[in-house]
């Protein structure tokens, strides 16, 4: 992966090397250069000093102020042993030879020749040097490095800055409430994971929004349908006419249904809490097999009436967690097999250990469901079919898988339309 730190690094190693390389071969061209255009004009300058002397009658010393420039001082050697300069370079000399002298080239290369008896050394004028020229040259090529490396630069960081600025763009979006924005980068490196963990943000903030609504939806009609029944069943009773009878059982219907009100406000109480929490202190030591046997019990009211028997068999399992909590789970799983159940049915519960997992497994052999109710059981007020919808809000399932969720465990649904459905709940021991 090619993070951001890697590619600069990448970077700057890379500029500083080529800098070095192109500075070194450059800086040889440079000497090398320089130093063959100051022998060929030395050599220049020595050839006139010749030419001049076998041609004219002028001194030594006229020759020598003809020929002088500002970059070269012509003059006369008193004393050749001064000179740093070997016996053969002498012979030469002698033998009418112009000599070239570079013992320490990056500072004054020299010419020695010989005119009437007279050493004359051509050498660079004495506020110049090789060291110098090169140093002229090498600072222009320097500065013309600094200029394409900030380019190299500006171009590297507009890459770096240009999608942290949309990203910025992007955020300043999604604080308006634009959920359906989406920033492209294609690149492994910290931006990219930075951008796709902020796509992936915003399409969940989407999501949730569309649950904040659909949940608004969802409470505004839960709650209007039992208030408008309230209030319909209210007139009616406060009618002159209306007989005992009819009284009484608007008055049922009014109770049934603020029931039903009460029981979905703390539903949904219950499962608000449940959705911004995790296990808290109250955890307890508890037999889930007496836990689940009591919840049977409170429902007895309920099973009796559609003379509904039970096949019970539980491990003794001692439970570590928040009794309360589980007792939810089974009471709303309990409650749901009893009313869904036809007469004279029976309803199956086993409790058992395996592989370090409690396992709890309710079937029931009533009116079942079909593929689409089975998928959505566990949304918020889904009630699937009339069947399922005549009674209850949609919150009883969503409130247990939330519960389960919270012991890390799981919850399997089996169903066959008309023949039964079986809830397999498996929480893990080793959690607690």
């Amino acid at each position: 992966m090619k993070k951001i730190t890697v590619k600069l690094a990448l970077f700057f190693i890379l500029l500083i090397c080529i800098s070095s390389i192109l500075s070194f071969f450059i800086s040889t061209f440079f000497i090398d250069n320089i130093e063959n255009e100051i022998k060929l004009s030395q050599e220049l300058i020595a050839s006139s000093i010749l030419e001049l002397n076998q041609k004219t009658d002028l001194s030594i010393e006229e020759i020598i102020n003809i020929t002088s420039t500002p970059m070269y001082d012509v003059n006369i050697v008193e004393n050749i042993d001064l000179i740093e300069i070997t016996e053969e370079e002498i012979d030469r000399i002698y033998n009418k030879e112009i000599v070239f002298l570079n013992h320490s080239r990056l500072y004054r290369p020299t010419i020695l020749l010989i005119i009437n008896d007279s050493f004359v050394q051509i050498s660079l004028h004495s506020h110049n040097n090789i060291f110098k020229i090169v140093a002229s040259r090498v600072w222009i090529t320097l500065l013309f490095y600094v200029v394409i490396g900030t380019l190299l630069i500006v171009l590297l960081a507009k890459s770096v800055v240009k999608p942290i600025l949309r990203l910025t763009d992007a955020t300043q979006e999604v604080a308006k409430g634009n959920f359906d924005i989406q920033v492209e980068y294609k690149s492994n490196d910290e931006i990219g994971q930075l951008t796709e963990n902020f796509n992936k943000m915003t399409r969940e903030l989407k999501n949730i929004e569309y649950l904040r609504k659909d949940f608004i939806t969802n409470v505004s009609h839960e709650f209007k349908t039992p208030i408008a029944s309230i209030h319909g069943f209210a007139k009616l009773i406060q009618k002159d006419n209306i007989s005992e009878e009819d009284k009484k059982e608007y008055a049922n219907i009014i109770v049934e249904e603020t029931t039903r009100l009460s029981n979905l406000s703390s539903n949904m109480l219950k499962l608000s809490k449940l959705e911004n929490q995790e296990i808290g202190n109250k955890k307890s030591i508890f037999y889930l097999d007496e836990q689940i046997r009591r919840s049977i019990l409170l429902l007895e009211y309920e099973w009796r009436q559609k003379n509904i028997e039970f096949d019970i068999e539980l491990d003794k399992i001692k439970y570590l967690g928040d009794e309360e909590l589980l007792q939810q789970v089974w009471i709303n799983l309990l409650g749901n097999a009893i009313k869904f159940s036809n007469n004279n049915s029976i309803i199956n519960v086993r409790l058992e250990t395996r592989e370090e997992n409690v396992i709890v497994k309710i079937k029931d052999q009533g009116i079942g469901m079909n593929e689409k109710t089975k998928t959505r059981i566990f949304e918020k007020f889904y009630q699937g079919d009339e069947a399922h919808s005549s009674e209850g809000n949609g919150l009883g399932l969503p409130l247990v898988k939330r519960i389960i969720d919270l012991y890390h465990g799981n919850i399997q649904v089996e169903s066959t339309l008309n023949k039964g459905t079986t809830f397999i709940i498996k929480l893990p021991l080793e959690y607690f």
